[in-house]
């Protein structure tokens, strides 16, 4: 129960983290004055995501010892819905830059955000995956 509780933690940080960091990178091509304004509301909303997904890991580690379990699965679970967000962030990222509308400034702005955001998404993934390596050894 504990590995899939940080796989379900897994599952809504990477999404929710990557739905904001699409928003985000897409605002500030329609609107390049206020993109001070937008990544900081995006850093609030991802510490919104990341709440549960943190409440989770918690009690996954709490349970981990009576873990018994198979760990193959939790860790396939979340690595591919890592995978699947990272895809479809990359997907929004090609495409926000190959806007016309979009200044060299604004660019620059969204690749940071780009990396930022997959940097974000990929925390609780990785501690997903490291205590599942706990668990199993």
């Amino acid at each position: 129960m504990a590995l899939y509780l940080m796989a379900l933690a897994a599952i809504i940080a990477t999404t929710g983290i990557g739905i904001v960091i699409r928003k985000a990178m897409r605002e500030m091509v329609a609107h390049p004055d206020k993109r001070q304004q937008i990544q900081s509301r995006m850093f609030i909303w991802v510490a919104i995501a990341e709440a549960l997904p943190l409440i989770l890991i918690v009690f996954g580690f709490i349970m981990i010892e009576s873990f018994t379990g198979s760990v193959v699965i939790p860790v396939a679970i979340t690595i591919a819905v890592t995978a699947v967000n990272f895809l479809v962030l990359l997907r929004t990222f090609l495409d926000v830059v190959k806007d016309p509308h979009a200044d060299k400034q604004t660019k620059a702005m969204v690749q940071t955000t780009f990396f930022i955001g997959y940097a974000l998404m990929t925390a609780v993934p990785i501690i997903a995956i490291v205590a599942s390596l706990i668990a199993a050894g």
